[in-house]
């Protein structure tokens, strides 16, 4: 990842790629190529001002324990406790199911955050080590879905069913990404909670509005923002939102951050 804001442009990190892969651009700095790029890490130990840094890494299991361990403290005085997002965890299944069973032996409360876009095989064998799970819904719709997505919301919303029934020792908060002129049409969001109320087990559903804290990794990444136009969106313009659970028996919470 590459921090223009912090380069000097010494040409430190040119000098030592072996690929050759690092080559000034007038208008984006000293740009990487991505395909010639091997991540071996030289050009990251050369930079003095830490405008480049590794962040694809290989930990093992007792590597995130030992992370993990740091903060028992805090987890013991809140009642809080680790909570595996991504990416998606889905997809490091059995990577994900050892950390929550290293934390489940040592007490530690455990959540996920998953699209639900996985196997169910993979999500059950998670449930026995799981004390929470965050459900992402982005559209109701299936067309809408594989507009937005690429991908049918078939297999999530199965996957949904199946862990209200499956899971009963523990809760599920569904979550809502409310992003303007994608999914935000009241009879889309209307639809999602009336699913939600049809479900047991479903604790709340917590709309969370769009925002743009993500854009400087996609920049760092030397990635396109496809979104770069959209403003982010205050919580209190959509407060109103939690009427719309009132008549379906449904909490609803706008995540204000």
């Amino acid at each position: 990842m590459f921090h223009r804001r912090l380069c000097m442009e010494c040409g430190r990190c040119i000098d030592v790629c072996p690929e050759g892969a690092i080559r000034p651009d007038a208008a984006l700095g000293l740009l990487t190529d991505r395909d010639a790029c091997t991540a071996c890490g030289a050009c990251v130990e050369a930079c003095v001002y830490g405008a480049r840094e590794l962040v694809g890494r290989t930990w093992s299991v007792g590597d995130v324990m030992s992370i993990i361990r740091r903060d028992r403290r805090f987890y013991d005085n809140s009642g809080g406790g680790v909570t595996v997002s991504g990416g998606e965890p889905l997809s490091q299944c059995p990577f994900v199911r050892e950390i929550l069973r290293a934390c489940r032996r040592e007490a530690i409360h455990t959540a996920i955050e998953t699209c639900g876009m996985g196997s169910w095989e993979c999500l059950e064998s998670l449930l026995p080590w799981l004390d929470l799970v965050f459900f992402d819904i982005k559209h109701i719709d299936e067309e809408g879905h594989r507009k937005l997505t690429g991908a049918s919301n078939a297999p999530i919303l199965e996957n949904l069913v199946r862990l209200a029934e499956a899971f009963a020792h523990g809760r599920i908060i569904l979550r809502i990404p409310y992003v303007p002129g994608c999914n935000d049409e009241t009879e889309s969001l209307e639809g999602i909670i009336r699913f939600a109320a049809e479900l047991e087990r479903i604790e709340r559903v917590e709309i969370m509005p769009y925002h743009r804290f993500g854009t400087s990794k996609y920049d760092g990444l030397g990635l396109d923002y496809t979104l770069g136009d959209l403003e982010p969106v205050p919580a209190q313009e959509i407060g109103s939102l939690t009427k719309l659970g009132e008549q379906y028996d449904v909490e609803i919470r706008i995540d204000a951050a």
